[in-house]
């Protein structure tokens, strides 16, 4: 009998660390802390990307885990970092930190890209008066073996959603170099060639992204830097370096894009692009890619204001105001006051007419705008109350309030008005997140934060009532290429506030403190 009891106990415990050991031949990464190994964590190999597990990061670190629907927290003494699934950024306490890939969610386990991780972890260490010092020894190998654990098949890592047909879809980046030169041929797919932006030794250029996602960016050659900027289903790659630019060449057969830089003491002489021999279409089959330049017009800077909803879609209706009304009223006037400023302005809608989300930025983008301002005004549900103009950049929400206006004003992608598309409405926005750390990447979400302080700072001094400048997932801000927010003018269900907003004469007032702010950040970016 007591044998047994023993057996049981051994059994126990055998479990119990195999629990939290990687499963049998499965790759792990070495966790260091300084010169002290602190233990195994499992990791796998997806794209270019290495994705560790946050889990098996926070257990070996002896840090709380706890789940919430589709976010993951990690708790280090006060602090907290918070993972959502399907988003390349995450929440460090307040902080938004951008990560190199997507967050994924298998079941109980959650794949953060190995970088990042150490990034978050260290910082989450740091912030709870502990040593940062984290680092990665090696590259994944198969773990010591062990009984076997019960994993959930790997799901892919989330990709680009399908793109138009005949677009640059970008495939691989391959490097040459000789004693006068050095290399890049960009291979892509498609009968249609990219447009090459030169601007001395940077070159950028933008395609489509495949299943695959942004190929290895690793650079062989330290003076010639790749990076990569993602928007949605889009990037643009950019190579800069202090030797000349050599020469562009587009080729086809297979189609390819080759840059050419010269090494230093070699005669360099910049080439234009050479034109393919395929004529461009009169209509190409995908829109344009932005260019990611704020800085890219030569004449004056465009502004492209979005008057939200209008046609079928009121907006918020309340106390006899319809929102769409309001937003094209305020829209007109703030293009009249920014055009007599010497800026080109561009409406999204110049009448009651509708206009998808997806639209409005693609107009914004197709017109290399500088700012992309969308014009909303608010709305709370009854027994609520508040006052005051918010803008909203494009990024995880402050907050429930936050994310429930997104929700509501993303309702127009989900068909119908009834519960059910409330749901569909609120899964979607919440798919959203997924492209949020492009933005991060990007620093377009920075340029955004700049462009929302400026137009609250000019609104507070001219009188106007600022409520906030927060955050929420947007879609009508979903792949702007520019700085863009949303400006909730103010609230349509608190009756004083309505009555204001339909005013004309307060109209004059907060248009001229937008126009102000506008003129204010654009002068200074």
């Amino acid at each position: 009998m007591r044998l047994r009891v023993l057996n049981l106990a051994a059994v126990f415990v055998a479990a119990l660390v195999l629990s939290v050991l990687p499963a049998a031949g499965a790759d792990v990464m070495d966790l260091y802390s300084g010169s002290s190994r602190t233990g195994q964590v499992a990791a796998e190999k997806r794209g270019s990307n290495i994705m560790v597990s946050a889990r098996d990061m926070a257990g070996v670190l002896g840090l709380e885990t706890s789940e919430k629907e589709d976010t993951l927290i990690v708790t280090a003494g006060r602090s907290k970092l918070q993972l959502v699934a399907g988003a390349a950024a995450a929440w460090l306490d307040a902080e938004l930190v951008p990560l190199a890939a997507s967050t994924v969610q298998e079941g109980k386990e959650w794949l953060v890209e190995s970088r990042s991780a150490l990034k978050l972890f260290n910082g989450l260490l740091v912030r709870s008066g502990k040593q940062g010092d984290l680092r990665w020894e090696g590259t994944p190998t198969a773990g010591t073996p062990s009984a076997p654990k019960s994993r959930a098949p790997a799901a892919p890592v989330p990709v680009a959603q399908p793109f138009p047909a005949g677009g640059p879809v970008i495939s691989a980046i391959r490097w040459g170099s000789d004693e006068d030169k050095i290399r890049v041929v960009l291979d892509y797919e498609g009968p249609h060639a990219p447009e090459i932006q030169q601007d001395g030794g940077s070159v950028k250029v933008p395609f489509l992204l495949g299943k695959s996602g942004v190929p290895d960016l690793s650079s062989p050659h330290g003076e010639v830097k790749v990076s990569s900027v993602n928007f949605g289903d889009r990037v643009v790659l950019e190579f800069s370096s202090s030797l000349p630019l050599k020469e562009i060449i587009p080729l086809e057969g297979p189609p390819r894009i080759v840059i050419d830089y010269a090494r230093a003491g070699t005669q360099a002489s910049v080439k234009a692009p050479r034109p393919s021999k395929t004529p461009p279409p009169s209509k190409p089959a995908a829109s344009p890619a932005p260019v990611l330049d704020p800085k890219r017009n030569s004449g004056p800077k465009i502004v492209v204001i979005d008057p939200g909803h209008g046609g079928k879609d009121p907006g918020a209706v309340a106390n006899g105001i319809r929102e769409k009304d309001v937003n094209l009223s305020v829209s007109l006037l703030l293009a009249q006051k920014l055009k007599k400023d010497g800026y080109d302005v561009r409406l999204t809608r110049d009448r009651d007419v509708y206009i998808t989300l997806q639209q409005r930025t693609d107009l914004a983008n197709k017109w290399n705008a500088d700012v992309f301002v969308s014009i909303h005004a608010n709305a709370l549900p009854p027994g609520r109350h508040a006052t005051g103009m918010e803008i909203y950049i494009m990024a995880l929400p402050t907050d429930k309030d936050a994310m429930q206006l997104a929700i509501i004003e993303n309702r127009e992608i989900a068909e119908g008005s009834s519960g059910e598309s409330a749901q569909a409405a609120d899964k979607k926005t919440r798919m959203l997140l997924s492209i949020l750390g492009d933005m991060q990447q990007n620093a377009k979400i920075n340029e955004s934060t700049g462009f929302a302080e400026c137009l609250f700072k000019e609104g507070s001094g001219r009188g106007i009532k600022m409520r906030r400048v927060a955050q929420a997932p947007f879609f009508v801000l979903r792949g702007a290429a520019m700085p863009a927010v949303l400006i909730e003018a103010g609230f349509l269900t608190e009756k004083s506030e309505a009555r204001m907003l339909g005013d004309k004469k307060y109209q004059e007032k907060m248009t001229a403190s937008l126009a102000g702010g506008i003129a204010q950040y654009l002068v200074n970016n």
